[in-house]
């Protein structure tokens, strides 16, 4: 299942940024594994794409799309996202969070970024209560066009009438491509 995940991942992510992206990323840690790409659709509008699979816990995607500003050394993002998520054992919930970026370029080649994006009730499906997913990573640029990054995240699916699912919660280490 894995293996037929990880190749469907990266035929979309490598057939989408053809048309589209001007970055693609790829993550990983020891459950899960995340492809995604972003790109500029409009100055100062990005949208992007990602899918993750988890081995012990489903299929997670989302689509967004964000404002954006580049001031100096600071990048800032508000906006919003669709997540679906094809749990294994569980309800096949699905959530309209709101959220953000924010990134600072510590030094050079060096960069701390960080997001938030939440769903309450009320922009979730009827079996969630909530669903958060927060990211904080130091991404390193080795070159001009690519980037290798640490970073922790947790994402949550919290039900109502279940126990919480932790989607992912922990390190992952991984390289963006910027074209």
């Amino acid at each position: 299942m894995f293996k037929r995940s990880l190749l469907a991942a990266s035929l979309f992510a490598v057939s989408s940024t053809a048309a589209l992206a001007s970055s693609i990323k790829f993550d990983l840690n020891n459950d899960v594994f995340e492809t995604g790409f972003a790109t500029q659709i409009a100055p100062g509008a990005e949208m992007s794409a990602n899918y993750m699979y988890s081995r012990p816990e489903g299929d997670l995607a989302d689509f967004g799309i964000k404002a954006t500003h580049q001031q100096d050394i600071h990048k800032f993002a508000i906006g919003a996202k669709f997540t679906k998520l094809w749990a294994n054992h569980r309800e096949n919930p699905h959530a309209f969070a709101i959220g953000g970026d924010y990134s600072i370029a510590v030094a050079q080649n060096l960069k701390i970024s960080g997001s938030a994006y939440y769903a309450p009730s009320v922009l979730t499906s009827s079996e969630l209560n909530r669903y958060y997913d927060l990211d904080a990573k130091i991404a390193y640029s080795i070159m001009p066009q690519a980037d290798v990054y640490l970073g922790y995240r947790a994402i949550q699916f919290r039900y109502a009438n279940e126990p919480d699912l932790d989607f992912t919660k922990g390190l992952y280490i991984g390289a963006a491509f910027n074209f």
